[in-house]
Parts: structure tokens; C-alpha cells; sequence
């Protein structure tokens, strides 16, 4: 089927123009012509539609994403599957959803690389606050980044794109061992190949955070395995100076290698957002709030058993206590060029398949796959979902 302006889907939904083309599909303005309103197609791609598991992953967005009713989750409105105009067999599913006013927080950056803490500390209140419906729920986003947040002009946050959203007690819908996700925002337990949990999404709002206030991500690299690694290994550089002590503990916590170490969902993201932009410590916001509303305090994390490595340079201002373990970073193995041989065997040894994107958020390929055993040969922790 060929997607043009004034192609009706369900004889309902006329295309009006296009918004996006993403890896999995594209997003068009439409009219609803019975209840008179515009509201947003997200369309799959007529090839994938061929595939079982996208075709599942695209009927499991809809009903997880209906299942949500906040003000800061784009809704769903309806599920479609439409046969081809010549009659032949399905070849178009599309998803209606809320038309949300606004622009994604990947363009606002795009416009000013380093945001306000004023105004990075709303965001991460408000997206706190979204996720924690679906983290109620024993959802996980696994793919939060600014692609994925979207601001209205008032300056609300709208989560959107569920389509690799996972509960946490569920197989997922991908091949057995995949991961999903974009690699510079991928949390180091999905860089692994471990579960992903909700602090999984408040490790990825916790690289957002960082990119809004320092102007880049704190890992970047030209191959996904490499940005991957380094989720896994290596701690972020410092925030700038200029950035009050508070916030760089709150990002920080949120960046902690070790799930446990992190705010455990979106609901402590916010109180600790809350309490910062209240001139307080952001240790506040950890753990369930206290009798007479006041928030526990961090409890302290537990020490990983992990081998004797190199200590990592402190991130962070010196002076700014910290509650909890701060986990340590393993030091560069050496001899990498030896193990060229490993990786490929590996490529085709391991079952494990990572599959994570990297580059530009509004990229149109589709995810690259790369063995996750090889994160194992770099002294990544490995496991299976």
C-alpha cells in the first residue's frame, strides 16, 4: 500500500501529512472523519508487517500504551490492520494515537545543546511522573531518549513510542535473547543481557538529564557494541562546573552503574527532582516516603562482589556527600587485538543477540544486531533475558 495524502485507512482515517519516518514505520497527521478530529497514524512498514514478531511487538505498543491513562503518556486511541487495496493479503497495521502539539526534546537540543537546570529539572520531574504509571503497572519503557519525550508549547512532557516496552515478569516479544534499545541510553544491565527494570528507565532519564545539562551524551561512539561497552564499564565524565551540586548527585544516582544504587523507579525520580528544585538533597526522594509524608532517606547500596580493579577518578564535587556504594569501573584489558578471532567465532557461537541502535534518534535504519557475547569478551557482566 502506498502511503500518499487522502488515503483513508478502516474508512475512517485520512492521511494528511507526514511526520516522521522511523527504522519500524512512519507517523502521519490524519482526520478522523467520524469524531472530526486530527490525531496521529503511526503506520508499520508494509515489509515488516511479513514478520510475526514485528507485527506482535506493534499490536503489544497498542495495548500497552491504551492500558496507560496519564496526562504525560501520549494515548492511544484505536489499532488498525488493513488489507491491501488490491485485495490481497494484510499488508498495513497502524496505531492512532493523541496528536500531541510540540516537538520532540531530540529537536529542542538539536536548537540548544545545553538546557537550564530550571528547565532540565521539569523535565525530569514530569517524565518521572508519566513513567511511574507505567512502572505501577510493572512496565518498563526500555527505550526512553529525547527522541521519545515529547514538550507542547506550554512546556508539558509527553512519553510516547511503547513499542519495545516490556513487563518486567514477561518473556519478551523478540527473539529468544535480544535486547532492545537505543545503545547511548541503553542501561548497563541491558547492555549486559540481564532483565530490565524500571530503574533500566530511570538510568536512561538519567543520560538525558546529563545530555541536557552538558550539552552531548556522556557516551558516544561509532559502533553500538562500543557505546554498549561503555554503558557497562566506564563512568561518565563530570557534568560542568556550573552545575550546582545537588543536580550532579541527583543525575549521578541516576547514572549508578548498579540498578540498586539508582532511584528504584520514576515516582523517587520525582520526589528527588522535587526536593533539589526545593533547595534540598536529593537523597530525599529515595525510597517510600516516610510516616507524616516526609521522604526516607537513601539507604545505603550494597557493595558489589566484584575482582580487585582499578579505582575510578571520583565524579562529582568532592565536597558533596554521596549515600551508598559507588560501584567500581574495570580497567582496560589490554591485548584487545588478539581477541579479533574470539569475536568472530562469537558472532556465530552465542545465542545472545543485542540488538540496540546508535546515531540520531530521527534515524531510519533499522537496528543493528550484534552478538551480546561479545560484550563477555570485554569484560562485560553477560547474562540472558
Amino acid at each position: 500500500m502506498s502511503l500518499t495524502p487522502g488515503l483513508l485507512l478502516s474508512d475512517r482515517y485520512r492521511l494528511t501529512s507526514r511526520i516522521a519516518v522511523g527504522g519500524m514505520g512512519e507517523v502521519w497527521v490524519a482526520e478522523d472523519t467520524r469524531l472530526a478530529r486530527n490525531v496521529a497514524v503511526k503506520i508499520l512498514k508494509s515489509e515488516l508487517t511479513s514478520d510475526p514478531e514485528f507485527v506482535d511487538r506493534f499490536r503489544s505498543e497498542a495495548r500497552i500504551t491504551a492500558s496507560l491513562n496519564h496526562s504525560g503518556i501520549a494515548a492511544v486511541h484505536d489499532y488498525g490492520e488493513v488489507a491491501s487495496i488490491a485485495g490481497g493479503p494484510r499488508d498495513t497495521a497502524f496505531l492512532v494515537m493523541e496528536l500531541v502539539t510540540g516537538e520532540p526534546l531530540s529537536a529542542v537540543l538539536a536548537r540548544t545543546p545545553r538546557l537550564s537546570v530550571p528547565r532540565t529539572l521539569d523535565v525530569l520531574e514530569q517524565s518521572g511522573k508519566a513513567l511511574q504509571v507505567a512502572h505501577a503497572q510493572a512496565l518498563v519503557h526500555r527505550d526512553i531518549k529525547p527522541g521519545n519525550i515529547l514538550i507542547t508549547p506550554s512546556g508539558q512532557v509527553k512519553i510516547t513510542d511503547f513499542g519495545i516496552a516490556k513487563v518486567a515478569y514477561q518473556v519478551p516479544v523478540t527473539r529468544g535473547g535480544m535486547v532492545m534499545g537505543t545503545a547511548q541510553y541503553l542501561s548497563p544491565e541491558q547492555a549486559s543481557g540481564l532483565e530490565a527494570v524500571p530503574a533500566s528507565d530511570v538510568y536512561a532519564l538519567g543520560i538525558v538529564a546529563y545530555e541536557c545539562l552538558a550539552g552531548h551524551r556522556p557516551f558516544n561512539g561509532e559502533h553500538p557494541l562500543s557505546v554498549a561497552m561503555m554503558q557497562v564499564r566506564e563512568e561518565p565524565p563530570p557534568l560542568p562546573p556550573d552545575i550546582p551540586p545537588p543536580v550532579v548527585a541527583l543525575v549521578m544516582r541516576m547514572l549508578a552503574k548498579d540498578p540498586a544504587a539508582r532511584f528504584p523507579d520514576g515516582a523517587t525520580v520525582s520526589r528527588a527532582v522535587a526536593a533539589v528544585r526545593a533547595g534540598g538533597n536529593p537523597s530525599v526522594g529515595f525510597g517510600p516516603p516516610a510516616s507524616g509524608g516526609v521522604p526516607a532517606p537513601i539507604p545505603s547500596a550494597p557493595v558489589p562482589q566484584v575482582p580487585p580493579r582499578a579505582v575510578p577518578t571520583p565524579i562529582g564535587p568532592a565536597n558533596y556527600p554521596m549515600t551508598g556504594a559507588v560501584p567500581q569501573v574495570g580497567g582496560r584489558r589490554t591485548g584487545l587485538a588478539v581477541l579479533i578471532t574470539l569475536i568472530i567465532l562469537a558472532v556465530v557461537a552465542v545465542a545472545g543477540i543485542l540488538v540496540i541502535t546508535v546515531g540520531s534518534n530521527s534515524s531510519g535504519a533499522p537496528p543493528a544486531a550484534i552478538p551480546l557475547g561479545l560484550l563477555q569478551l570485554f569484560g562485560g557482566d553477560g547474562g540472558s533475558t
